[in-house]
């Protein structure tokens, strides 16, 4: 009610209501009350209210909006008192960011220490730039201040004399810029860094280094970082600079050491003639580090540099590093490069060995794909394993994608070679967990977005469930997906919400995931204009739902950075032709129902000029039909080689052909294809997903 109110701008009355809900309300309900009265009011109740709800929630999200309020009126001291006891080197950058305007404002005696340390001992974001720039400003006033004094005090002084008039101050004249302390020429090579200007970065990385000796500073950490960054693409001779970094790396020990060793890595892989020195500094940076996400980032880049050595080495460091990744998924996309390496190449029995080594020790998702492929080249001969039982192998290896976590399009296809046709198995499938980790509900987070839905508030619930959605349950983001998918009937950016949410649910879920979150996950907006189009070019409705989900995301007003643009993402070029093909002279390709025509009628005649192979069409339309007959070419070179031609077009089977393009783009998005095709068929047209992925497939 109080919302009601405010949305009226009846501020007496959302007074009133606010401060009832924060009587009477749930812990939830009574903050985000407090959080609206910091907005509403005079001021003197404004900054009671920020006052209010700091002295009941004095954690990082209460200060940040208090301040911010406290902020806008130019209350300074009371953000500077709020914010003094947190860490500037671990609270949110805009937090930090409030209380350095604030102290800046104040010409509070201990900004330049604590702007110091937060610029030096961070990552720098926009907020740290525009604080600095700030305070670039504050010096540049003082200098002209003190010039102007003291060009007025000569003046007097000289009022009577036949002396030259005083010479104009000018911040662009370089004998007018205050000489900057070493602390702010750090500070300033930074942000220099973070503004991209990198050669001019690295040219100065010998002055940085003399600037620390002179004055009996440590290299800071962060600055051999952005030295790295500066060098890596403020100059092409990498390697003379990793020379320099190898001789810098002498000269340092922890965090520093592992940045200098990790950026020397970097150049001389970046030569692209030098993969073993790489891999040595790799090691080094690893063993400097004692933080984890920074041995991961430097093992990442050191097994991907392998794989321009041998399969050999990669596997031997596998063997040795496997079990030391810290965060299992952030190698998903190596294992992904490392995969389309070993099959373009015919290296079946490394990749069976590589399956073998990283059970229990890569993300669940990554095994189950490598268990799947292992499955199908066991299934087809290409591969041997010890015991020679290669089918009892294959079928373990689909049973194990079914039964773990692996995703939607490995669990479609594993159904569709173990040819399951029982519904209910199938049902008991798609609906399994997905997570394992367990979900500290937030009781009071999940009666406030259902209330935003009960009461009518759409535009509240997708903001609320991004900051609470770690501690929401299945139910309530189904009810909020629903809600949203109702509201979408007016507001078609609501589709898009309702979608994400259900999405996340869905992916995210630690218990059996129920039917409607599959049709919540999987819904069929625009369905007037998308049913239309399929049936005008004999396109099943499902393909082309499946195309939009994965192309758009059902978002009508998208466009991409390349210039893509609506539901069936179409560039302006393709569009053109096509209208001008079916004689449509004046059209807007961003309504749905023209789109979707355009796009059904491409992919349409896609499929005939690739003999009727779906997906090669779908590989087309994502990454053009050059491309695709180019990859088919090779294909069926190298397997007319092996003497196994499986598939009538590719020679490959068309699962393995996918796995081998050369873009990672087009890859995922195959995979989207099917698995949203094969979930459409199944819940809306009674389709087996085994029978969909063999009429894809194909």
């Amino acid at each position: 009610m109080g919302l009601y109110a405010a949305d009226k701008n009846n501020e007496k009355e959302a007074l009133r209501l606010f401060k009832e809900g924060l009587r009477k309300g749930n812990e939830e309900t009574r903050r985000r009350s407090a959080e609206a009265l910091t907005r509403l009011g005079n001021m003197r109740e404004r900054v009671a209210a920020s006052e209010y709800l700091i002295s009941q929630w004095n954690d990082d999200n209460a200060l940040l909006v208090a301040c911010t309020e406290l902020g806008k009126d130019n209350e300074f001291s009371a953000v500077i008192l709020h914010t003094e006891n947190i860490d500037i080197l671990t609270a949110p950058n805009d937090l930090v960011s409030l209380r350095m305007n604030a102290m800046l404002r104040k010409n509070d005696s201990r900004f330049e220490d604590d702007l110091y340390t937060w610029m030096l001992n961070r990552p720098l974001s926009s907020a740290h730039l525009e604080i600095y720039e700030r305070y670039l400003n504050s010096l540049a006033e003082s200098k002209i201040k003190e010039e102007k004094a003291e060009e007025i005090e000569e003046t007097v002084n000289l009022a009577f004399s036949e002396a030259s008039p005083i010479r104009p101050i000018s911040l662009d004249d370089p004998e007018d810029e205050p000489v900057m302390t070493a602390r702010q020429q750090l500070m300033d090579y930074r942000a220099s860094v973070q503004r991209r200007r990198y050669y001019a970065a690295f040219t100065q990385i010998q002055k940085i280094v003399g600037l620390c000796k002179e004055n009996d500073m440590d290299l800071p950490p962060m600055i051999v970082s952005d030295m790295g960054k500066s060098a890596l693409y403020g100059t092409t001779d990498y390697y003379s600079a990793a020379l320099q970094f190898d001789r810098l790396s002498r000269e340092l020990d922890g965090e520093a050491l592992f940045f200098a060793s990790f950026y020397a890595g970097r150049l001389y892989d970046k030569t692209g003639r030098y993969p073993n020195q790489a891999v040595s500094r790799f090691r080094n940076a690893m063993e400097a580090t004692t933080m984890d996400a920074r041995f991961d980032n430097a093992l990442w880049y050191m097994l991907t540099a392998q794989l321009r050595i041998s399969t050999d080495d990669i596997i031997s460091s596998l063997k040795t590093y496997c079990q030391m990744m810290h965060d299992k998924a952030y190698f998903d996309d190596f294992f992904e490069s490392l995969s389309v390496l070993l099959l373009s190449h015919q290296k079946w029995q490394d990749f069976y060995k590589v399956w073998q080594i990283i059970e229990g020790k890569s993300s669940e998702e990554t095994f189950c794909k490598y268990a799947y492929i292992a499955g199908r080249l066991l299934e087809d001969g290409l591969i041997r394993n010890e015991t020679g039982l290669q089918t009892r192998e294959a079928v373990a290896a689909f049973t194990r994608v079914l039964s773990g976590g692996a995703s939607l399009y490995y669990k479609v296809l594993a159904l569709e070679r173990l040819n399951v046709t029982d519904r209910e198995f199938i049902e008991t499938t798609l609906c399994a967990p997905v997570s394992e980790r367990t979900i500290a509900v937030n009781p009071d987070a999940e009666r406030l977005l259902a209330g935003y839905a009960a009461f009518g508030f759409p535009q509240k619930i997708y903001d609320e469930w991004l900051v609470h959605r770690k501690g929401i349950g299945i139910d309530v983001s189904m009810q909020a997906s629903q809600f949203l998918n109702e509201c979408g009937s007016f507001n078609k950016k609501f589709n898009v919400q309702s979608l994400r949410i259900a999405s996340r649910a869905k992916n995210n879920a630690t218990e059996k995931i129920p039917h409607h979150l599959l049709e919540l996950t999987f819904p069929r907006f625009f369905s007037e204009q998308i049913s239309s189009a399929a049936h005008e070019y004999d396109l099943p409705e499902y393909l082309l739902y499946a195309l939009v989900r994965s192309e758009s995301f059902f978002d009508a007003d998208i466009s991409s950075n390349a210039g893509a643009q609506g539901l069936t993402q179409l560039m302006e070029s393709t569009a053109a032709d096509i209208a001008r093909k079916l004689r449509i002279s004046d059209y807007n390709i961003l309504d749905p129902a023209i789109n979707t025509r355009l796009g059904a009628f491409y992919l349409k005649e896609l499929i005939e000029r690739n003999d009727s192979a779906t997906m090669l069409a779908l590989f087309a339309y994502n990454a053009g039909l050059t491309n695709v007959r180019e990859w088919v070419r090779i294909a069926r070179r190298d397997w007319h080689e092996t003497g196994k031609m499986p598939h009538r077009i590719t020679g490959i089977s068309m699962d393995l052909f996918l796995e081998t393009l050369p873009y990672d783009e087009t890859r995922e998005y195959g995979r989207k294809i099917v698995s949203s095709a094969a979930l459409y068929g199944y819940l809306y047209y009674n389709k087996n997903p085994a029978d969909m992925v063999r009429e894809l497939m194909d």
